[in-house]
């Protein structure tokens, strides 16, 4: 390799010989890398490869040929501003000159088509058999649908990495965080998109577009955009969940204490309650999903595999026990729609006797049943917490400094009218920032009613769609993944507020974890912990990438660079396990070939408790399932032997980070509620809001108590646990495999 070509194959390499902190290098301003990676950029025999049809080989450099990979030189893209900025529809026919040009498609993008065209999914389908994913009961069950689904994916993976080693960059997607749902919102959003800071830091209005192509000059034909625009936009929800809840008193209870251990049990929500002897029933308002546990409720807990309803009424138990008093608890029924909430209450207030407010005082007028549940449900009616609906989304369009403006404008055109047709969007380019930053606010919900979802696999297609758009217009740009190059995770929108807080208040403290987040992704350093736990899965994938390319018939700067990086992983890993030849490791085991601790029967109850966090809804109770996880994890490190408590303290380190995440945006949510004059602050969560939460660095949390039927729950697991041991290694480790397959491809 010439010059400093392969800089990320080096940055591993330095990796390898101590350096945690590794920086990537700024390949925008790197004058020595540009040089190399133009150098890397000389494919003229892919231009005879295109007259030919594929004939000749791919990648002996030679002089005078476009440059792959640096800075795009300045062309008139379809749908792009013209030197007067004109419309930028990208509905406009596109160039045939642009089309024909041999500039036109450069040397990456040359060798991400070829790399695609040379994929041999059926090659694919047997290795992925052989590693266990084919065969038994359910292996027809996706039918020749899925097998091309998951070929196309694999096939497109492969390429971007290729694309990626001949100098393209990464597509960079992101859906933004506190969407506009209202009117107003929506204003401000777009005031933000269509402003910009001049030279003398005045804001100044900026060329806008809307999905017509129309610029958005004046303050009237924003205004009128606005109008149509919030069309769609639904009303808040009204949460009128409500739950109807059996206690068993274990003793004997006074009905003060009745009384007060309720209303911790149910915080700041209304309910009303009745007592006849042991037997306490309580009718409440709820934050929980009240239809689908009605649902469950309906068919009969054993026929359903939902643990919502154990886990409710674990938390009402121990709320209760905390308090002093010993309660078996049932949830006996959950209604959802406001119909039905009075319903149920007209009929509790009905059936029960001295049925009582939750501060003790008696509901007046019981004997008309009807005009009393309606007045205590007006009285409840200004405590229901209204949910907003996502209304709209805020987009962000990347790509590197340097990269045509224009370009990138169309190709985030072309994304927008391909992924989300018959939706009112507008866009603007931020000039203001080193890198070419395409804001965009597009509608939730057409005008025909069909709603924009982002979900895991929605972001990869539209990550995937940009990198093709950008590739469509001149700009060699790939959607590779995260995992392919080992980089830091991103950090939040959290974490760069606190982060830029603590720079410019020295009072205003913020942890060493968050401080270490945002420098190591600004500086873009290689992840170390991605390297150790997954080092295997990212070499095989480079390993599969360079054989075919070489079946493509790649050879030369493009096809070294991609060995280099797939080297470099494996010689990680040899010099981690001490191993001279590389040896396959069993599935649930570490790099040394033993088993880790993620064969350990624990890990069961743990991926439980980490899978019980999407429950919870509010920073207190977010803590104290952070409280739960950890407990869980001291339980495993006291069993596992030394050599696996390494590896299993930086998981543990893993898992706190995306729990703390969690938890911030969580108190960042609750604080936008309460800034916009929402129903005003649980009592639990003032009296919670006080307490010191332990610092990033310590990422274990207080335990709390254990009453004395949790302690024989988690022996009966544990024991239960070591039984089945010696029967499920081979399934677990199975599970395991697939589970870090997975994750790797996210």
């Amino acid at each position: 390799m010439s010059g400093r070509l392969a800089g990320y194959a080096a940055d591993i390499e330095r990796y390898l010989r101590g350096g945690s902190g590794v920086k990537r290098e700024e390949l925008d301003d790197d004058n020595s890398l540009m040089g190399a990676r133009r150098e890397a950029g000389e494919f003229p025999a892919m231009k005879s490869h295109e007259r030919t049809g594929g004939g000749g080989r791919l990648g002996q450099g030679q002089a005078g040929a476009t440059p792959g990979g640096g800075r795009n030189a300045p062309r008139s893209s379809p749908g792009g501003l013209g030197a007067a900025g004109s419309s930028m529809s990208s509905r406009a026919p596109k160039s045939t000159a642009a089309a024909s040009s041999p500039k036109a498609a450069s040397a990456p993008i040359l060798v991400y088509g070829s790399t695609l065209a040379a994929f041999r999914p059926e090659e694919e389908e047997e290795d992925w058999k052989r590693r266990g994913g084919g065969g038994g009961r359910g292996a027809d069950r996706s039918g020749g649908a899925g097998r091309a689904a998951r070929a196309g994916y694999q096939a497109r993976a492969v390429a971007a990495r290729a694309g990626y080693a001949a100098g393209a960059q990464p597509a960079v997607f992101k859906v933004m965080p506190n969407p506009p749902s209202t009117r107003e919102a929506a204003a401000r959003l777009l005031n933000y998109i269509g402003k910009r800071e001049d030279e003398k830091g005045e804001k100044q209005d900026i060329e806008i577009f809307d999905e017509d192509g129309q610029a958005l000059a004046t303050g009237a034909a924003r205004k009128a955009f606005l109008e149509t625009f919030c069309e769609t936009f639904e009303p808040p929800l009204e949460n009128t969940n409500f739950l109807e809840v059996r206690f068993e008193l274990a003793g004997e209870v006074t009905d003060a204490d009745v009384s007060e251990a309720l209303n911790k049990a149910f915080g700041a929500k209304p309910f009303i309650y009745a007592r006849d002897g042991q037997t306490v029933q309580v009718y409440a308002h709820t934050d929980e999903r009240a239809r689908p546990l009605a649902r469950v409720l309906a068919s009969g807990r054993e026929n359903s595999r939902s643990q919502a309803l154990d886990k409710i009424e674990a938390r009402l138990s121990e709320t209760m026990g905390a308090a002093g008093v010993v309660a078996r608890t049932e949830v006996t029924a959950a209604v959802s729609r406001e119909p039905k909430a009075k319903y149920f209450l007209q009929k509790f207030i009905r059936t029960h006797n001295h049925v009582r407010h939750a501060n003790g005082e008696p509901v007046p007028g019981v004997k008309n049943s009807t005009k009393a549940a309606a007045s205590v449900y007006e009285q409840w009616r200004p405590q229901f917490s209204e949910r907003e609906r996502r209304n709209a989304y805020h987009l962000l369009f990347s790509a590197r400094a340097g990269t045509d403006a224009n370009a990138v404008m169309a190709a985030a055109r072309a994304v927008l009218e391909e992924r989300a047709p018959g939706y009112k969007f507008v866009l603007a380019h931020h000039k203001d920032t080193k890198h070419v930053h395409i804001h965009a606010m597009v509608q939730a919900r057409s005008a025909d009613g069909e709603r924009l979802k982002f979900y895991k696999p929605d972001l990869v297609a539209w990550r995937e769609t940009f990198a093709e758009k950008a590739r469509e217009n001149g700009i060699a740009m790939v959607a590779t993944r995260r995992m392919d190059h080992a980089m830091t995770r991103p950090f939040t929108k959290e974490h760069a507020g606190a982060y830029s807080h603590a720079q410019s208040d020295p009072r205003y403290q913020v942890s060493a974890r968050t401080i270490e987040r945002v420098e190591a992704k600004r500086q873009r350093r290689i992840d170390g912990q991605s390297l150790v736990l997954n080092g295997d899965a990212i070499a095989a994938a480079w390993q599969k990438t360079v054989t075919t390319m070489r079946t493509a018939g790649i050879v030369g700067q493009a096809l070294t660079a991609a060995e280099s990086i797939g080297n470099n992983f494996l010689r990680f890993r040899h010099d981690r396990t001490g191993e001279g030849q590389p040896g396959p490791a069993g599935r649930g085991a570490d790099q040394s070939g033993q088993k880790s601790f993620l064969s350990h029967p624990g890990m069961r109850e743990l991926n439980a408790l980490i899978g019980d966090l999407n429950m919870a809804h509010t920073p207190l109770e977010m803590r104290r399932q952070m409280a739960r996880v950890n407990q869980a994890l001291d339980n495993m490190r006291e069993t596992l032997p030394q050599a696996h408590q390494g590896q299993f303290e930086q998981y543990r380190e893993e898992v706190n980070d995306k729990m703390h995440d969690r938890l911030a945006r969580l108190q960042f949510e609750r604080q936008q509620q309460r800034r916009g004059g929402g129903g005003g602050e649980p009592i639990p969560e003032r009296q919670a809001r006080g307490r010191d939460l332990p610092t990033r660095d310590d990422p274990r949390q207080p335990e709390l108590p254990r009453t004395a039927t949790e302690q024989e729950k988690v022996r009966a697991k544990q024991k239960d646990g070591n039984n089945q041991k010696a029967h499920q290694p081979e399934e677990q480790d199975r599970k395991t495999q697939r589970s870090n397959d997975n994750d790797y491809e996210r």
